[in-house]
């Protein structure tokens, strides 16, 4: 064994605690696909000032992930662990994969995608199981996966990918982690704070896109049906009002304002305008219990 037990995983405030003398794979996920507010939010979370936010997604992934290493562990002969590990060599490099076995660590994941090939994992996710294999002394890692709808599993067992260990990727994941250790960037509890949020926002987008999407492909069909003609229809579950293709008059400021700019400044008014928000999501992506 290459790698030491820091602390078992079985008392989650202490488990928590001891993850902040070191960089785990969650973090160093974060740090690869984030900036330098990223780097300033976990400098917060490692000491305590952070906020953890639990959402449906992350009760979901709990909830399931019991049921997904019972069929992980009779399938891939992977023990259930949760157990935080630190790298012999390194013991500020740590990580807690979700299983292990020979050689091999395991990764849970619950997610709204029905990923067809290991290139639909997100980046993100593949990273933080580099670092697990790294830490573990592994050359590969089980990604068991369960696809949902609603937070009902598509399939009647879940599904797997075999990642390979890939060392080069992990170098580069150690100087990120080396960086973040050796960055005297100071600990901002509004940016750790704000990062929580924008994670419950993206597991609410997440889990909203399938279902928006099949909403979209059902209007489109609905669209394509009536082939343009006018309609109404009040069915079982919804009112359909279909108007009629035309015309109307629309006005123009642009070419006002390029046709008569003494015009259209003569009628131009300064109004208070509220600031708007984008947030933009890095990806698809899915929470799990780390």
């Amino acid at each position: 064994m290459t790698y030491r037990i820091v602390n078992s995983g079985t008392d989650r405030e202490s488990w928590l605690e001891a993850r902040t003398h070191g960089v785990t794979a969650t973090d160093v996920a974060r740090l690869a696909s984030g900036g330098a507010s990223v780097i300033e939010a976990i400098k917060a979370e490692k000491v305590g000032m952070g906020r953890r936010f639990e959402t449906r997604a992350t009760r979901h992934g709990h909830d399931r992930e019991p049921i997904i290493a019972a069929y992980a562990a009779d399938a891939f002969a992977l023990a259930p662990s949760t157990a935080l590990l630190a790298s012999a060599a390194r013991p500020e490099h740590m990580a807690t994969p979700d299983m292990l076995g020979a050689n091999t660590v395991g990764e849970i994941k619950t997610t709204v995608h029905d990923w067809t090939s290991i290139a639909d994992v997100p980046k993100r996710y593949h990273d933080q199981m580099q670092w697990e294999m790294y830490v573990a002394e592994a050359t590969r890692c089980f990604l068991i996966y369960e696809p949902h709808e609603g937070f009902v599993p598509i399939y009647p067992d879940p599904r797997h990918f075999i990642i390979p260990r890939d060392d080069d990727r992990i170098s580069e994941l150690i100087t990120i982690a080396d960086e973040f250790m050796a960055s005297d960037a100071e600990p901002d509890p509004d940016a750790a704070e704000l990062d929580a949020l924008l994670n419950a926002y993206a597991d609410a987008e997440e889990m909203a896109a399938p279902m928006l999407r099949r909403r979209d492909e059902a209007r489109a069909a609905i669209e394509e049906f009536l082939h343009g003609q006018p309609r109404k229809f009040p069915g079982t579950r919804a009112l359909l009002t279909r108007s009629a293709d035309g015309t109307r008059r629309t006005f123009q400021p642009t070419k006002l304002r390029d046709d008569h700019p003494d015009l259209y400044d003569a009628y131009t008014v300064e109004a208070p305008v509220k600031g708007r928000l984008t947030i933009s999501l890095r990806g698809s992506d899915d929470r799990h219990n780390q």
